[in-house]
């Protein structure tokens, strides 16, 4: 029988886990060795993305059920950092299943590292990282900067207001298109290449991406439950810009583009780095990490799209992101999975998802355009999936191996 109150405890970690962005078939891999610490190898977990069901057996031999509910925000960075260090620390030396519970939910519980208002700031930074990196059009990064500013003080505001948080994707794209359609133009910019860029944060590139590797790994249920969330999500974000179209009126003549040059996306990996530390909270000594992990995965992607095609490119760039962020924690930095989120998150084609919406909302019938942005979306999300499930296999097998030869050699 499992000693008290280390289901609960259990049940926490899995929550904590699903929060953290972590994959249903990685999560009771997660919880098993955390079991295991505890000397408890009768229980069983399955993790679905609502929740966790938690299986083990009472004192009499009778088998025991329980469910806990996973429906709070995404956790921070700074939250990751501290709950895969908390991990690591029971595996090494157990604690009291009733201290460990506690500590889960104070780190739940912890206030943003950088206060209110530096997260807004840091939304606007990373939507000028991601202007570099698909716009690239120097006379629209002012135009980003106060629109991924505008997305992030409405971010901040529906964390207060829940009927604002309700339809907050759909309010964002409103604002967005009707600002960048009407205004934008006297500054020379292309009001559609400003589309992308502050609503980036909105796409569930991510969930996708997760939900196709899950289906992949035979976790139905969870896989299936993100691709359906995923495309409500994209139908929110279109109907929003759709609607920001229709307020704003025709849009004018979209001036030639003012191409900043091939360093362009190369800073736009440092200023959406920059950005993605401030915006999420990451934890102190992590930014030359981040950073390091950013330009890597991105060289890789890049190179390889030199050479082939975006779709392989993405697959590429997904092989390197497990590896390398394991890498990073082995050589003193913070947990993989703090590097390896904003690594997934520029790697993960949420532009190309949003680039096919701005098709399908400028017609009344979905183009040829239109229906060749979204096949290419769709390909690069598999492509991606697969790239971080063959990099999560390669690492499991070297380290197994490793594993084995210092067993024997021992």
């Amino acid at each position: 029988m499992p000693p008290e109150n280390l289901i609960e405890f259990l049940r926490q970690c899995g929550v904590a886990l699903c929060l953290a962005g972590e994959t249903a078939n990685r999560i009771p891999d997660e919880l098993v060795a955390i079991a295991d610490a505890y000397g408890v190898d009768d229980v069983e977990f399955l993790v679905v993305p609502t929740g966790v069901f938690v299986r083990s057996r009472d004192g009499g031999g009778g088998v025991v059920v329980d469910f806990a509910n996973a429906d709070g925000p995404p956790l921070r960075l700074d939250q990751v950092d501290q709950l895969y260090k908390l991990f690591e620390q029971v595996k090494a030396e157990p604690i009291p299943p009733v201290e460990g519970i506690a500590r889960v939910q104070d780190i739940l519980d912890a206030p943003p590292r950088f206060g209110s208002l530096v997260p807004v700031l840091g939304h606007g930074v990373l939507t000028v990282g991601i202007g570099l990196l698909f716009v690239r059009d120097g006379r629209a990064l002012l135009s980003l900067a106060v629109l991924g500013l505008l997305v992030g003080v409405l971010r901040l505001l529906a964390e207060r207001v829940q009927v604002l948080s309700l339809a907050l994707p759909v309010a964002a794209a409103m604002l967005v298109t009707v600002l960048a359609y009407r205004y934008s133009p006297e500054l020379g910019a292309d009001p559609a290449s400003l589309l992308i860029p502050p609503l980036a944060t909105f796409l569930p590139g991510a969930a996708l991406t997760l939900g196709a590797q899950e289906m992949v790994t035979r976790s139905i249920i969870s896989g299936a439950s993100r691709l359906v969330s995923s495309v409500y999500v994209l139908l929110l974000l279109t109907f929003g810009i759709y609607a920001g179209m229709q307020l704003a009126g025709p849009a004018q003549a979209a001036p030639v583009p003012e191409d900043l040059g091939p360093w362009s996306p190369w800073v736009g990996v440092l200023v959406f780095g920059v950005g993605i530390y401030l915006n999420s909270a990451a934890p102190p000594r992590s930014l030359p990490w981040l950073l390091i992990t950013l330009f890597i995965a991105y060289g890789a992607q890049f190179l390889a799209g030199r050479w082939t095609g975006g779709v392989f490119a993405a697959f590429v760039g997904g092989l390197l992101i497990v590896p390398l962020a394991n890498a990073v924690q082995r050589l003193g930095g913070p947990p993989a999975q703090v590097v390896f989120l904003p690594s997934f998150w520029l790697l993960v084609p949420g532009a190309l998802s949003l680039v096919g919406l701005s098709g399908l909302t400028g017609l009344v019938e979905l183009s040829g355009t239109g229906r060749s942005n979204l096949i290419t979306a769709f390909l690069t999300v598999v492509a991606v999936s697969l790239g971080v499930l063959v990099g999560s296999s390669l690492l499991s097998n070297v380290t197994a191996g490793s594993r084995l030869l210092t067993s024997r050699s021992a």
